[in-house]
């Protein structure tokens, strides 16, 4: 994949991303019409309305089984024992999941969700081609079983969802003039920031560090709109505002063909790093449990940082290390599953 692709569509896919948070309780269309793919290793889907199997020996055992709750219509028991699970992968959200040109399924998070299948020998997970506007309800339907494509922890999905480990990251940076080039969280006392719609992704990252961090003041004008990205750096050149609170890979993008944004602004290494995570049908914690254990494995045995240096141009699990914002994977047992909530 081109780098250069990867900016490109990387600001949609967390306004996307964010925007969902907001919508998790509202009505929607419970199905959408996509392209299916079946097994653990196919790497391909089929034409749209149609479904390809592949096989794949599962190479470590993991404990899971459909949840308790009621028929779930993304969880099908084959009567072997072993499970075929829908799983939305959101179309259009590239670097994370989308379909490319020759319509396979791509993405770092379409490869996690087959490692992940790879190690849970109960289930079979069968890729459905979603659009992200669809999926939210689509999920709570019980439709598809979760989906994974960059989404930060929120309070719309802790309430309407049960969330994942971290299977990703994405890091949050400070982007100032490049006079002022604040690098530190505490360079914000006082300062005044590009305002976020409260149920966005950022805004919810923004509000966490400022509870470890209670002597920063800074001013934040009240909004219920998104601001473009690009309007809220220009504002910050203007001196309409001191910073924006955002990631790098967005500031890059709008940079790269504006020489004169480039010159005077200033975007420094990550601060934190947003825990990006699976959203999942409530009735599901047996398929939580299974996906978490797998996914602590993955990151034991360095397949997740290998996938974000693919996918993401580099690895953000140390980024999140760096910045005292990495999950304890060696430290997870099941008792911990609502970590997001403690």
């Amino acid at each position: 994949m081109e780098r250069k692709c990867i900016r490109k569509k990387i600001m949609a896919v967390v306004l996307t991303s964010v925007m969902a948070a907001g919508t998790l309780a509202g009505c929607g269309s419970s199905t959408a019409a996509g392209t299916a793919s079946t097994g653990t290793t196919a790497a391909s889907s089929a034409p749209s309305g149609t479904v390809s199997s592949s096989s794949a020996a599962a190479s470590t055992k993991a404990s899971g089984s459909a949840s308790a709750g009621g028929n779930i219509a993304a969880v099908k028991d084959k009567g072997d024992g072993t499970y075929e699970v829908t799983v939305a992968v959101l179309d259009g959200m590239a670097p994370y999941t989308y379909t490319d040109e020759d319509g396979k399924m791509q993405g770092y998070d379409y490869e996690w969700m087959q490692a992940v299948d790879q190690k849970l020998p109960k289930y079979t997970f069968k890729y459905v081609s979603v659009s992200a506007d669809a999926a939210p309800a689509a999920i709570q339907a019980g439709t598809y079983a979760f989906s994974a494509s960059a989404h930060f922890v929120t309070p719309a999905r802790e309430e309407n969802y049960i969330l994942s480990v971290p299977e990703s990251y994405f890091p949050v940076n400070l982007v100032s003039k490049k006079a002022e080039s604040f690098s530190k969280f505490t360079d914000l006392s006082g300062k005044t920031l590009v305002p976020n719609p409260p149920n966005d992704g950022l805004s919810v990252v923004l509000s966490e560090m400022s509870k470890s961090n209670p002597n920063v003041k800074y001013t934040q004008d009240p909004t219920s709109e998104y601001i473009p990205y690009l309007d809220g750096l220009q504002d910050v050149v203007k001196g309409k505002y001191d910073c924006w609170f955002g990631g790098e890979t967005m500031y890059k993008d709008l940079v790269k063909d504006n020489k004169e944004l480039a010159d005077e602004t200033f975007c420094s290494k990550a601060i934190t790093t947003a825990s990006c995570v699976a959203v999942m049908n409530k009735n599901l914690t047996d398929l939580r449990e299974a996906i978490n254990e797998a996914t602590c494995e993955l990151y034991s045995d360095g397949t997740l940082q290998k996938l974000s240096q693919k996918w993401l141009g580099a690895d953000y699990f140390q980024t999140a290390k760096d910045t005292n914002s990495l999950f304890d994977y060696a430290g997870y047992s099941k008792d911990k599953a609502d970590w997001y909530k403690q």
